[in-house]
């Protein structure tokens, strides 16, 4: 939903693409990934792993209520893939960053 929100705003400042959508899901998703594990240190991982779920059912309905095929590239498996993905993503580098700095 932040992804949706933040291309409606980006979108009355300059053009935006399908690939600058898939972007900003991808960045959001980890985002949202890292903020799980850091807020729920013991059960983040799964709580990123649902977000991630939650988020490309989300996608799944848009995509198949739409009536028209614009954005397929993010209304569609790369999309649902990439918000689980990157969930993930979040929650695992995070530790990883820790430990780095450690």
């Amino acid at each position: 939903m932040g992804m949706l929100m933040f291309n409606a705003v980006l979108g009355m400042l300059l053009p935006t693409s399908q690939w600058s959508m898939l972007v900003i899901l991808c960045v959001t998703s980890l985002v949202v990934g890292m903020l799980a594990r850091w807020m729920r240190p013991f059960h983040g991982f799964g709580t990123a792993m649902a977000a991630g779920i939650i988020a490309a059912l989300i996608i799944l309905y848009l995509w198949l209520a739409s009536t028209t095929g614009v954005m397929d590239l993010v209304f569609g498996p790369a999309g649902m893939l990439a918000s689980i993905g990157f969930s993930i993503l979040g929650a695992w580098i995070f530790p990883a960053f820790r430990k780095r700095n450690k």
